[in-house]
């Protein structure tokens, strides 16, 4: 190779590992530095006002539906309020100009907001928008779809959090689950062999169409008798852990079971009949939060319709996840940042201390008629016990005083 030639070679080298250095640096000094970040040199940004509201908006097959939307600023400024996603189904429009002056049909403007739009800010001083869901078509299980929206002080340019609004089933369901044809993806977990459900198409008394499954394994605890492991339904991921969960706060879980067999004299204990978990919560340790089988939810295997109200002051209890501490009752914002973050959701199956066999019908989320319920406060933020500075949704559930191991 001739003198020229090594010349060449040696600078394209060099300038590789310059490069190579300054992708090392800028790793060293900024990736890792984010991950490793003990002092909150990188802070998650989080916007505690203004604040865009969660919303639950019932819509009926084949009706063009209005919905308000809602904000919250602590100075009461004016905001402006901005469509970030679309529906997945259906159409979103702007109300028209007669709606908004008369409150006459049609509702909608002649055109609707399209994706190269977005963000797209809205025009209707009443902050309201039409969505108009597929045509003929039957009403989905869940919701018909959903959108994004942020509010922004023009002024100074704040801009909120996202929120979410589920356009929900004619029944207020924002997830639901009717086993219509077949497992809808539920599965099983705590049973030795069986991870899914047999799904039953027939109708038995209020269920019609139904999973079932039974116990298959007693490993008792032989100074109590109760079973050291318990089975549990648990619900699919791709229709009821959804970020619009958050705007059931306030509304119900409700669902239809029924035992086959059974010996409902001797129970299980602790009967935790319905369990929500999720998985960021706690600065993403994870938190859970259970409704015992009590309070009148008591169950002795008869076919039940059972509806819980999802919100505080209705017994749900924390799981503190350690056995030295005790369970302590659920908060508000504990209960909300749950449901915003849902990662699982389990109903207890292994009720009795001797095998069991389980029916489980119509399981749905629902949610409140008034809109927002989800809690202001809530959605603001909670302290973070890491570094009391910053307040965000995902350090709810957290505390200076008690470790949570991870989940």
């Amino acid at each position: 190779m001739d003198a020229p030639s090594r010349l060449s070679t040696r600078a394209v080298l060099g300038r590789r590992a310059m490069m190579v250095n300054l992708i090392l640096t800028m790793f060293v000094s900024g990736v890792l530095e984010v991950v490793a970040d003990i002092d909150n040199v990188f802070p998650v940004l989080y916007t505690t006002n203004p604040v865009a509201r969660h919303i639950a908006c019932v819509v009926a097959a084949g009706t063009p539906s209005v919905c308000t939307l809602a904000g919250y600023d602590n100075e009461t400024r004016p905001l402006d309020f901005l469509i970030t996603s679309l529906p997945s189904s259906g159409t979103l429009y702007e109300t028209s100009q007669n709606y908004r002056t008369y409150g006459t049909d049609p509702k909608y403007a002649p055109t609707p907001i399209e994706v190269h739009e977005l963000p797209f800010t809205l025009t209707d001083g009443l902050h309201r928008i039409v969505y108009v869901p597929p045509s003929d078509i039957f009403p989905p299980e869940g919701r018909w779809g959903s959108l994004t929206y942020t509010v922004q002080e023009p002024d100074s340019g704040e801009i909120s959090m996202s929120a979410q609004v589920s356009f929900s089933s004619p029944d207020s369901h924002i997830a639901s689950s009717t086993f219509i044809g077949g497992i809808d993806s539920w599965m099983i977990t705590g049973n030795i062999h069986s991870t899914t459900p047999t799904w039953q198409a027939f109708g038995w008394g209020l269920l019609n169409r139904y999973i079932y499954s039974a116990d298959e394994v007693q490993y008792l605890n032989l100074e109590t008798g109760a079973d050291r492991t318990k089975w549990y339904f648990v619900a699919p991921s791709g229709k009821f852990y959804l970020p619009e969960i958050a705007a059931a706060y306030g509304g119900t879980l409700k669902f239809t079971i029924a035992s086959t067999y059974g010996d409902f004299n001797y129970l299980n204990k602790p009967l935790d009949f319905i369990t929500l978990e999720c998985a960021s919560c706690n600065s993403g340790r994870g938190m859970r939060i259970v409704r015992f089988a009590d309070n009148g939810l008591e169950w002795d295997g008869t076919e039940t319709t059972v509806e819980v109200t999802l919100a505080v002051d209705n017994f749900w209890k924390r799981d503190p996840m350690n056995t030295a501490l005790p369970f302590t009752e659920a908060t508000e914002c504990e209960i909300a940042a749950v449901l915003a973050g849902l990662t699982s959701l389990k109903i207890l199956g292994d009720f009795t201390m001797a095998g069991e066999g389980v029916a489980l019908d119509d399981v749905s989320i629902s949610g409140r008629d008034d809109q927002p319920a989800f809690p202001l406060a809530c959605q603001q933020g909670c302290t973070c016990s890491h570094d009391t500075r910053f307040k965000r949704i995902s350090c709810c559930g957290s505390s200076t005083s008690t470790y949570y191991p991870i989940a």
